[in-house]
């Protein structure tokens, strides 16, 4: 702390003697929140009544080649905390500025994933109302989350306006802002982790000279936050000034201390491993830097002169990482030293790397499965089985499938306003992808993507895969089959890109690359019978067999195998008389190696079986009497008459009626008696 007592002395000293600096802000309040903050902060809005602008001890701490940043480890930081809201602004008034060029600069942190498209950050003003130059966070355009993006505005409100940098930045790392007003190109810019120290202005990373109107004085330091996206953030540190060297400025000109040496790293596990090095003389920490190739993936503060290891945690599976140390000086004597050399690769290890997935939601091995689905927001993230489900879980639910499979339990992911994914298992080698989905909405799905260890991001496979409600019949899944040939392991997310629910039932990948069969084209059965009839179809290049499924009502009740591409019948047996069927034929592929089993046929037209005469004569009541007189058939009371040759095909029905006459030929036939009571019988008769 003595330090930090010092170095206020000094910057109070300096801010009396040198015009150029503005306004030093360190948030050095006695108060918990900066809405609590009344003599120098105004705020309006219902942050006045809020906790979204905690101010929490220590500030976030900032080097890089060249120094350490006049207020890194100073002061206070803000953690703004806000998932909705409506111009919650907190300003702090300074003499406004109108010529030359005006700079912001303060330490910046992500405080978490960027769940938000893009939310404001702290900037500068010309009003009490609205931001005009500022700093802008947001996920990526392919809506990945960690990295996230930084962007600017010079003036404006709408995220259209907004210039966003072609880097990418990581959650866990803090970052200097620079920003700069050129009142003479009214043009804005930002620089993100500028070398400290230099008189020398750098080429910006990214500039916005035409969004909104150009503004001619700037005099308010303001956060804002408006709307329904998030803004979840560390700041610390600021500077208001009006010069690049006041902007950069550094804690000392002492001496740097020597890089460290790293030594090998070990004890990987599924999700880090251990980083070595040799301790340096007067050092008073170290940063930890990961790297996944050239990205920057974590830094790991560890403190003590004499520390010479660090536990890595947070990384992916199966990934080959890399680190280097900074030693850390106490500013007064010693600056940080510049980055050590990399250390050798280390892999993390991926106990579930897998050759081909195949996965059973119903096999007891996924934890506790919902009941009910959770409100939007309230999903939990966790790991199971090697999948990553952030805002996701597992659902009860159960579904047939257009390939006539049977899945119970799924996984359902949040919508994209909570970034609902599955992250999946490492899988070694594969040709195909095949994902059974539905969406609670037709026209959503879901957006297939793949790790990208070279940008350390997710790049999108394709658009989104649709689901269409109106060709699938009710309660079955969509099936997406995705052509996707990787000789090396590769990690695959699906993402829920749309505002509802979507479903996954069952993920499969192959190391072939089948084609779907076509599906068969039914026809009408034939040869009814007591028990069964023919089903019959359109044979289907390729296939080496059928399966034909038998359906009463909604209910799948059998299934037939079939042998041979070129055969077109078959006939079922085993039924029950005077019942209604359907079916459905399916071509059978050989096994996935060229060829995979088509979906299910379009429904065929129902087929009834024969009334069976053997069984039903005499089972019912004695006392209702049935005769024929010529071609006339009488009953001794009135009810439904119905008249069954002796095959069993009905041939005359009728309603409400003692008698009947028929034109019937001489022979045979049976006769189904209901009264209005409902007593039955059945009688064979002969019509002369």
């Amino acid at each position: 702390m003595k330090k930090f007592t010092l170095l206020v002395s000094m910057l109070t000293l300096t801010f009396l003697s040198n015009a150029a600096v503005i306004i030093d802000e360190t948030f050095n309040y006695s108060v918990a929140n900066l809405a609590d903050e009344t003599s120098t902060w105004t705020n309006t809005g219902t942050i006045t009544t809020g906790t979204g602008r905690n101010i929490e001890s220590g500030g976030l701490v900032y080097s890089n080649t060249g120094g350490t940043y006049i207020f890194s480890g100073v002061g206070n930081k803000i953690n703004q905390d806000y998932s909705a809201g409506s111009n919650y602004i907190a300003y702090r008034p300074f003499d406004a500025i109108t010529t030359g060029a005006i700079y912001i600069s303060y330490l910046y942190q992500a405080n978490g994933n960027q769940g938000q498209t893009a939310s404001e950050v702290l900037g500068l003003s010309n009003s009490t109302t609205n931001s005009a130059v500022k700093l802008w966070a947001g996920k990526q355009a392919d809506q990945t989350k960690n990295p996230f993006r930084l962007g600017i505005t010079r003036s404006s409100t709408s995220s259209g306006d907004i210039q966003w940098s072609s880097n990418t930045y990581n959650a866990d790392e803090v970052y200097l802002i620079v920003i700069k007003y050129d009142f003479a190109t009214t043009t804005a810019s930002l620089f993100v982790n500028p070398v400290l120290g230099t008189t020398t202005e750098p080429t910006a990373d990214v500039s916005a000279d035409s969004d909104g109107t150009a503004r001619t004085s700037l005099g308010y330091l303001m956060f804002k936050h408006n709307g329904a996206s998030y803004a979840k953030f560390l700041v610390s540190g600021v500077r208001v000034s009006t010069s690049w060297t006041e902007a950069t400025a550094i804690q000392s000109n002492a001496p740097q201390l020597s890089a460290p040496v790293v030594g090998t790293p070990t004890s990987a596990t599924e999700t880090g491993f251990t980083a070595n090095w040799t301790p340096v003389s007067n050092a008073i920490g170290y940063d930890v830097k990961v790297y996944l190739g050239t990205n920057l993936i974590s830094t790991t503060n560890v403190e003590g002169q004499a520390s010479s290891s660090a536990e890595i945690t947070g990384l992916m599976s199966g990934m080959s990482y890399t680190y280097q140390v900074i030693a850390i000086g106490d500013v007064t004597n010693y600056n940080d030293s510049d980055p050590s050399a990399s250390s050798t690769e280390i892999t993390t290890l991926d106990p579930y790397a897998t050759n081909a997935l195949n996965t059973d939601f119903n096999d007891g091995t996924w934890g506790e499965i919902a009941t009910s689905q959770p409100s939007a927001g309230t999903y939990p993230s966790y790991s199971v089985n090697g999948f990553e489900l952030n805002s996701a879980t597992f659902y009860a639910g159960s579904a047939r499938g257009i390939k006539g499979e049977y899945h119970v339990n799924r996984i359902v992911m949040d919508k994209v306003t909570y970034g609902g994914s599955i992250s999946l298992p490492t899988i070694n080698a594969m040709q195909q992808i095949e994902i059974h989905a539905t969406a609670g909405t037709a026209g959503n799905g879901f957006q297939l993507k793949e790790f990208n260890q070279t940008t350390n991001s997710w790049d999108a496979l394709g658009d989104t895969y649709v689901y269409e409600a109106g060709t699938k019949a009710a309660g079955t899944d969509s099936i997406y089959i995705i052509s996707l040939q990787r000789t090396t392991p590769t990690k695959l997310k699906i993402e829920n890109p749309t505002t509802g629910g979507v479903y996954i039932y069952q993920i499969i990948s192959r190391n072939t690359n089948p084609v779907l069969l076509n599906k068969p084209v039914v026809s009408a059965a034939s040869n009814a019978t007591t028990t069964g009839f023919t089903v019959n179809w359109s044979a289907v290049a390729n296939a080496t067999g059928y399966k034909i499924w038998i359906y009463k009502g909604s209910s799948n009740i059998t299934t037939v195998d079939v042998d041979g591409q070129a055969t077109e019948s078959q006939a079922v047996t085993g039924l029950q008389s005077d019942s209604t069927y359907t079916y459905k034929v399916q071509a059978i592929g050989d096994g996935d190696i060229d060829y995979s089993d088509s979906f299910l046929s379009a429904e065929s037209s129902s087929v009834t079986t024969l009334h069976d005469i053997n069984t039903a004569v005499g089972q019912y009541s004695e006392n209702l009497i049935i005769f024929a007189k010529n071609k006339k058939v009488i009953c001794s009371e009135s009810g439904n008459i119905q008249i069954f040759n002796i095959q069993g095909s009905q041939i005359i029905s009728v309603e409400d009626a003692k008698s009947v006459n028929t034109n019937l030929s001489s022979g045979l036939y049976i006769v189904k008696f209901t009264n209005h009571s409902g007593t039955r019988k059945i009688q064979k008769i002969t019509i002369q």
